[in-house]
This record gives C-alpha cells, sequence and structure tokens, in this order.
C-alpha cells in the first residue's frame, strides 16, 4: 500500500503544474513569487512627449556698410604758398578800392594783411578727395536657439476590453508588459 501512495503523492506532485496552467483562461502569463503576475497588453496609441530646450549661442553677424576713405594722390595744401598768393590778390584789391594816393597804400596794407590771412588758412586746410566704398563688417553677438528632445513617451494600451493609460521612458513598441495584480474581495457584514 505504501507504494500505491507514494506513486499517487509522485502523480500529482508532476501534474499540479499543468492544472495550474489550464486554469489561467490561456492567457499569457508569467508569474514571479516577489512581484506578483505580469502579461502583455495591446499599444494602441504612442505621443512622444517633447521637451523644448532654450539654449545660449554666439552668432557672427555680418552686413555691408557704406564707408568713407581718403582717395589716393591728394595731400595737404601749401601754407606758405597760399599766404603769399592771398596777399598779392589782397593788395591788388584793396590797392584799387582806395581812392586817394593815401587810401591806395593802406587799403594796399589792409588787402595783403587778410588776403595773405585767408590764403594761409585755405592752403593749410586738408584738400583730400573721399570716395565712398562698401566694406563687409562682422560682430559676434549673442543668440537663443530652441532644441526639442523627446523625454519619453504618453501611452494607451488594451488589456482585457479596458484602455488604459502610462507614461514611458522608451517607446513600447506594439505591447505593453503590464504587471497583474489580483486580490480577494472581502466582505464587510
Amino acid at each position: 500500500m505504501s507504494r500505491i501512495l507514494c506513486t499517487g503523492l509522485i502523480a500529482i506532485w508532476l501534474l499540479a503544474p499543468l492544472a495550474q496552467a489550464g486554469s489561467r483562461d490561456g492567457d499569457d502569463w508569467h508569474e514571479s513569487r516577489h512581484h506578483g503576475r505580469y502579461d502583455y497588453a495591446k499599444v494602441v496609441d504612442v505621443d512622444p512627449i517633447i521637451q523644448r530646450e532654450r539654449i545660449r549661442v554666439e552668432r557672427e553677424v555680418c552686413w555691408n556698410e557704406q564707408v568713407r576713405v581718403r582717395a589716393d594722390g591728394y595731400r595737404r595744401g601749401d601754407a606758405v604758398g597760399g599766404a603769399l598768393v592771398g596777399g598779392v590778390i589782397g593788395g591788388v584789391v584793396g590797392h584799387e578800392l582806395g581812392r586817394d594816393r593815401h587810401q591806395h597804400q593802406a587799403g594796399t596794407a589792409v588787402g595783403v594783411a587778410v588776403g595773405a590771412t585767408l590764403g594761409h588758412e585755405l592752403a593749410g586746410r586738408r584738400h583730400e578727395r573721399y570716395d565712398t566704398v562698401t566694406e563687409r563688417r562682422c560682430a559676434v553677438k549673442p543668440d537663443v536657439e530652441y532644441h526639442e528632445t523627446v523625454s519619453g513617451y504618453r501611452v494607451s494600451y488594451r488589456y482585457r476590453g479596458q484602455v488604459y493609460h502610462t507614461t514611458t521612458a522608451d517607446h513600447p513598441g506594439k505591447r505593453i508588459r503590464v504587471k497583474v495584480d489580483v486580490a480577494p474581495v472581502h466582505r464587510h457584514g
């Protein structure tokens, strides 16, 4: 009899996992002793979570600008020569404006002095010619750029006819692993 009892116990021990597998209604269950049961649900929608980041950058900015430049071949006038020419012209004009001999001498002296002073001033100024040219100018200026990165995904999935939502760090693909928790219902009463 002990032999029949041992054989029966061994048969129950070997067939018990098969009986449990049949009671799961054919679902794709995975069980862990410490973490509960796991299954897979069908993913029905995935939306990326976009994070916009503002980054300060320095950018070279260039433009065309009109600039006055001195033309070659022009130089400072001769101030001494200008004073001599001005004095002669002033003397002649002053002499002609005087009415008598005494006024001719005074007019000539005043004309020489004024003419020499004006001639000196005009000849002493720079007689240069300027041209306007277009020059390319550049400067480094601060700017802002915006970069978009995917920081996660909003996932909708269907499990046993119900739609659930979650957020994941990675794209889940066509199906997502879910934890199934079974707890007894307690009656109060």
